[in-house]
């Protein structure tokens, strides 16, 4: 082979090098633009139980905030009650949690289902307010010390939402889950939900997909 060939060689295997690399330039430089844009939007469910047992304020309610930078669409979302099952009932929940001796609570509600929460929305799911008492005031507080030294299990809600980009999230009440766990779809929630129980009960990380 003649040095004429041998530089042409060189000049096209320099050339496919070069190729190779600017490929992987743009699709890295792709990558990072994508991860920045979903940075950009990326939503964040957080679930708070919010219960008052001061004698001038006795209540509970269950507030969701979207604590991300994007805008959060709520897909669906389900309820756990021990001894009862699955159900989108946010009253019967309550009625779960609260003490059968109050009696029933003033009402107030909000639809989640196709809701749209921009960054910093806050809104309540549910709320119950029982006419205060020393008594509404006790047996709450008898209540709330079953939950916290494991003597009763609590009704658990998970509500599963996506961003503009249609990545999506769980979010949960359980303790131990205190970050949204990443989903394929929101299509099969309650299969989802089961899992995460399964994972809180052994207090282990857990990937969770969705099929």
């Amino acid at each position: 082979m003649g040095n004429g060939n041998k530089a042409e060689m060189l000049i096209a295997v320099c050339a496919v090098i070069s190729s190779i690399a600017a490929v992987y330039i743009a699709w890295d430089q792709a990558r990072v633009m994508r991860s920045q844009e979903k940075a950009d939007v990326w939503p964040m469910i957080q679930l708070t139980h919010q219960t008052s047992i001061e004698t001038g304020e006795t209540s509970y309610a269950l507030e969701i905030q979207n604590a991300g930078v994007g805008p959060a669409l709520i897909d669906s979302y389900l309820i756990m009650i021990p001894d009862t099952g699955w159900t989108k009932d946010f009253k019967g929940m309550v009625r779960y949690l609260m003490p059968d001796s109050i009696g029933e609570p003033g009402w107030a509600n909000t639809s989640l289902d196709g809701r749209v929460m921009r960054q910093g929305d806050k809104l309540i799911a549910i709320s119950g307010n029982y006419t205060p008492s020393d008594e509404v005031s006790t047996a709450m507080q008898v209540r709330l010390e079953e939950y916290v030294t494991g003597k009763r299990d609590p009704a658990e809600v998970f509500v599963c939402y996506c961003s503009i980009l249609e990545d999506c999230w769980v979010s949960t009440t359980l303790a131990a889950r205190n970050r949204p766990d990443p989903v394929k779809s929101c299509g099969d929630l309650e299969a989802t939900a089961k899992r995460l129980l399964a994972a809180n009960r052994e207090n282990t990380p857990e990937e969770v997909t969705t099929p």
